[in-house]
């Protein structure tokens, strides 16, 4: 059988929580935990352009007796264990999101609860202190969702030259330019609105690296737009639910299929998956598909396209869907696996 294996984030901590290592059977959609590594809240995973280190945001408000989550290092053996290398505090709170840059040289993390990004340099893998701030001002139209910055995601661009920061808070998504030296240049960054109240979340490139999709957390669309050298410019915008649905919904994450033709955003509230053919700017609507399970968050499909694994927040478990070879159409198996809250998963 052919196995893959994968590093899973939760909201739990200890002997038996923090990051799961589990081997995948990417041929039958099984899945078989490992062991565990004891990092507190590790929301999202991160591999070095290497393979050879895993950073993990430790989503909380204090660390150490400070303000602020953390970011966790974590050297990646032959076989795939991992060994904690350090911690290092991101001065925000609730560090949600974490990206290395093209060069492994620096890792950012997005802190939701600051409304700030934090920019560590790496040394052998490990965080060093006294990190780079990024802090962003003002509100939004939305009271109590947007009485503040709030940091979701720090993705680099494809071309390896921008770091593009999703401010839900603001209603914003900044482009800051990549530094050899530093990390980030963080005083000349190109922002971009999306309507009043949308709170975009996450963003998504095309596989040629000519189109950007930013999915609004409240608005619950997908942006596209043409992306160029730091610049994004409007195309489109499409709804992720139903037309008749009226309940609450915020949508989560957002990716491609390996196809690279289907883009996929998971709904958190109505608990499925939006699958859209993707023409450039354009987004048709190919299929909404419940996943069997509360409130799911990262999902990702298994390298060979056969299955979408789903971690489901609120119920508390992963479950499997399996892609039609033809259609690429999803549908739900009888897999499922209880997990403490998985937030993300990322293949080795």
């Amino acid at each position: 059988m052919a196995k893959i294996m994968a590093y899973i984030g939760t909201y739990s901590k200890g002997e038996h929580g923090g990051i799961f290592r589990a081997l995948v059977d990417d041929e039958a959609g099984t899945l078989e935990i490992i062991d565990t590594t004891d990092v507190e809240n590790p929301s999202h995973l991160a591999l070095s352009p290497d393979g050879k280190f895993l950073y993990a945001a430790s989503e909380t408000g204090e660390f150490r007796g400070r303000n602020g989550g953390a970011v966790a290092a974590c050297a990646v053996a032959p076989d795939g264990a991992l060994s904690l290398l350090n911690l290092a505090g991101t001065q925000g709170k609730h560090p949600c999101y974490a990206a290395v840059s093209p060069d492994g040289k620096f890792v950012y993390a997005a802190n939701y609860s600051e409304g700030t990004a934090t920019v560590f340099a790496t040394e052998n893998g490990a965080l060093k202190e006294d990190p780079m701030v990024v802090v962003h001002q003002g509100k939004g139209a939305n009271p109590k969702r947007q009485e503040k910055p709030h940091v979701h995601i720090t993705r680099v661009t494809p071309d390896g030259k921008y770091l593009a920061v999703c401010d839900l808070g603001i209603d914003a998504v900044v482009l800051y330019p990549l530094c050899a030296a530093c990390g980030l240049n963080k005083n000349t960054g190109s922002f971009v609105r999306t309507p009043d109240g949308d709170g975009p979340r996450h963003i998504e490139f095309s596989p040629d690296g000519k189109f950007a999709y930013v999915v609004t957390e409240m608005g619950c669309t997908v942006r596209a737009y043409a992306y160029e050298d730091g610049r994004l410019t409007f195309l489109s915008a499409t709804p992720t639910l139903p037309a008749d649905f009226d309940g609450f919904n915020i949508d989560a994450a957002i990716h491609f299929a390996p196809d690279g033709k289907t883009l996929v955003v998971s709904n958190r509230g109505h608990d499925s998956l939006a699958l859209f053919d993707a023409d450039g700017g354009t987004l048709t609507l190919k299929q909404i598909v419940k996943v069997g399970g509360k409130t799911p968050r990262e999902f990702a499909y298994t390298p060979n396209g056969k299955f979408v694994f789903v971690c489901n927040q609120d119920s508390a478990d992963i479950t499997v869907l399996r892609a039609c070879p033809e259609t690429g159409e999803l549908t739900l198996t009888d897999a499922k696996y209880d997990l403490p809250k998985p937030v993300s998963l990322i293949w080795r």
